[in-house]
């Protein structure tokens, strides 16, 4: 489950193996490559499903480009 103030959001497994690497210290890209590595699967079907996962943070202001 993500907290935040006054809210939480039940994640599955996928959407929180996600949200342990946005920790800031890794792009996108490769928070991709390593769950397609990882899972086995290719990088191209594993980024639909984090793109979207990470603009739903993004909408909820639980996201924000690292500076």
């Amino acid at each position: 489950m993500l907290l935040y103030p006054e809210k939480g959001l039940v994640l599955n497994p996928t959407a929180a193996e996600i949200a342990k690497l946005c920790t800031g210290e890794h792009s996108v890209a490769a928070i991709i490559d390593q769950l397609a590595s990882r899972y086995g699967k290719d990088a191209g079907v594993i980024e639909g499903e984090v793109t979207k996962f990470l603009a739903a943070l993004a909408e909820r202001g639980l996201l924000r480009e690292a500076d």
